[in-house]
């Protein structure tokens, strides 16, 4: 039958394709080519990027759950895992940890101000 397009499946189907690729192995690789496609201005209200970035997150969230991210933290080498790592769930476990963190310092700098140590 036809598949019907939902806000939640396939959001990141590119993504999948690569971790299929790679998992598949024997040596092949992966060639980037980056191509520049000018067109008209788009709207860059705040609840557009914002629609734009909560689509971005729940395909990584699709991610973090996949068998095929399993199977790559198994055979990838430290140096690829954390790229891997990083550039899909880690990214925003960092973003988290700089927004928690921010709140966090400027306490203890009042601290450290207001505790009259000399």
């Amino acid at each position: 039958g036809v598949s019907k397009a939902t806000k939640t499946l396939n959001l990141s189907e590119d993504i999948f394709a690569g971790m299929d690729f790679t998992l598949r192995g024997q040596g092949r690789t992966i060639h980037h080519q980056e191509y520049f496609h000018l067109a008209k201005g788009r709207d860059l209200g705040f609840n557009t990027v914002l629609g734009f970035f909560s689509k971005l997150a729940s395909g990584t969230g699709e991610q973090v759950i996949t068998r095929q991210a399993f199977r790559l933290g198994q055979i990838l080498h430290l140096p690829e895992a954390l790229t891997f790592y990083y550039a899909h769930v880690g990214y925003y476990f960092t973003q988290h940890l700089v927004a928690m963190s921010l709140p966090l310092l400027v306490f203890v700098w009042l601290l450290v101000i207001f505790s009259d140590c000399e």
